[in-house]
């Protein structure tokens, strides 16, 4: 028989007292015996709202604007009053711009967008991700030799977007393998993504289809997923989004990825 103390996650014997196993590492009703593989989790409540200017807010400059980067194109980034408050992904080069999510404080002149970030010279040259690109919300790396055979990969995700037919497209990666992508091209506002893959070798790992966000049946097959390196080597956990039409949105509320043991 095995008891948990008060106060801990660990299962003890109750004749030895000897430490037997742990409860699932998010708290969850799930026990693993010591000396097989230990589930692992990565979570995040990041709630970070995304938008996309219009292709033609391109070959950028910036300059002062109140003492905020104000990002500047001959072309219109036809972004409407409800972009304030959300990001745009902003990419630096030649300069000291750090790449990332900049939330946008300005987009009344047509062919501007001000972003939360001090202006200071020498930040180099800017671009932003616009329509029709895919933007990486979450990069999470799995360090090597955390995966192995027989290991159950699980991620939960909420997400909210636009609620026009326009398309949205999420997608969920392992390293340089799909493991989920999904136009929303509905009236749809929100999506809840609950996906499962089982390591079967050392290069594979399978999952239902591509186009499914969740459990029950799909019209797609199964797909298998073979990461660069193996299941053994360093794999990037990425979720992405693309928007295809300029002022539409899609929010990352929260994520889950557990890796469960053999």
């Amino acid at each position: 028989m095995a008891f948990m103390k008060a106060g801990t996650n660990l299962l003890f014997d109750n004749t030895s007292g000897d430490i037997v196993g742990m409860k699932d590492f998010d708290g969850g009703e799930q026990y693993w015996l010591m000396g097989r593989f230990q589930p692992v989790a990565y979570k995040q409540a990041p709630n970070l709202t995304i938008t996309a200017p219009a292709a033609t807010f391109a070959t950028l400059t910036y300059e002062d604007n109140g003492g905020l980067v104000r990002l500047s194109s001959a072309g219109i980034h036809s972004l409407g009053a409800s972009a304030v408050g959300r990001y745009v992904y902003v990419s630096w080069s030649g300069g000291t711009g750090v790449n990332g999510f900049y939330a946008i404080t300005d987009r009344s002149v047509t062919t501007k967008l001000t972003i939360n970030l001090p202006y200071v010279a020498g930040l180099g040259t800017p671009t932003v991700s616009v329509v029709n690109t895919d933007i990486t919300l979450v990069t999470q790396t799995i360090p090597a030799g955390t995966m192995n055979i027989g290991m159950t990969m699980e991620l939960d995700a909420i997400l909210g977007c636009s609620g026009t037919t326009n398309g949205k497209t999420m997608k969920a990666n392992i390293g340089s393998a799909a493991w989920y992508s999904q136009t929303i091209a509905s009236s749809f506002q929100s999506l809840y993504i609950d996906k499962k893959a089982y390591v079967v070798s050392s290069a594979d790992i399978i999952s239902n289809a591509l186009a499914a966000p969740g459990h029950g049946t799909a019209t797609g097959a199964t797909v298998t997923m073979s990461p660069s390196g193996g299941i053994s080597a360093a794999q990037d956990f990425t979720i992405v989004g693309s928007i295809s039409t300029a002022d539409e949105f899609i929010n990352l509320v929260a994520w889950t990825l557990k890796i469960n043991g053999a």
